[in-house]
C-alpha cells in the first residue's frame, strides 16, 4: 500500500512512534518552537536544524467543504477541509462523517484515523468527530 506523500514528496509523511502505529511526521525548532508539516531540515525563522517530531492527530475544523464532484483518482462525493492540530499545524485531509452524523463544521474537535481514499488506494490521515457522535 502507498502511503501518502510517497508519490509527490518522494517519501511518506507518516512515520512510526516507539509502539509501531504511524503518526504525522513533522519537524520542530529547538529554538524557537515553530512546528512545520511537511517537515523541514531547517527552521524557516532562524534557520537551525530542526527537531523531527510526530503529531498526535488531534484537532479542530477550521474550514470543511462537501466535494460533490470528485476529482480524477476520486468515485465518491466526499468532505475535505483544513484541520488546525493541536500542534499548531494546519493541513488539508478528507473529514469522515458517520451515516446520520451532522456535516463538519469550523471548531468541531475531530481526531485522525488512517484510511484507504482514492481509486487506486493510498494511506492517508483522515479525520473524524472526537466526540463519536452529533457536532452542537
Amino acid at each position: 500500500m502507498i502511503e501518502v506523500g510517497i508519490e509527490s514528496l518522494g517519501r511518506s509523511v507518516l512515520e512510526p512512534d516507539g509502539s509501531g502505529e504511524l503518526r504525522i511526521a513533522a519537524s520542530r525548532c529547538p529554538e524557537c518552537g515553530d512546528v512545520r508539516f511537511p517537515r523541514r531540515e531547517f527552521c524557516v525563522n532562524d534557520g537551525l536544524p530542526n527537531d523531527p517530531v510526530q503529531l498526535a492527530g488531534t484537532g479542530v475544523i477550521y474550514e470543511a467543504v462537501f466535494v460533490g464532484v470528485p476529482p480524477g483518482g476520486f468515485d465518491e462525493p466526499f468532505w475535505a477541509g483544513y484541520i488546525d492540530l493541536d500542534e499548531g499545524v494546519r493541513l488539508f485531509a478528507q473529514i469522515a462523517r458517520a451515516d446520520g452524523e451532522d456535516a463538519p463544521t469550523h471548531g468541531q474537535r475531530v481526531e485522525m484515523q488512517l484510511r484507504e481514499i482514492g481509486v487506486r488506494p493510498v494511506l492517508a490521515p483522515v479525520f473524524v468527530n472526537a466526540d463519536g457522535g452529533r457536532h452542537a
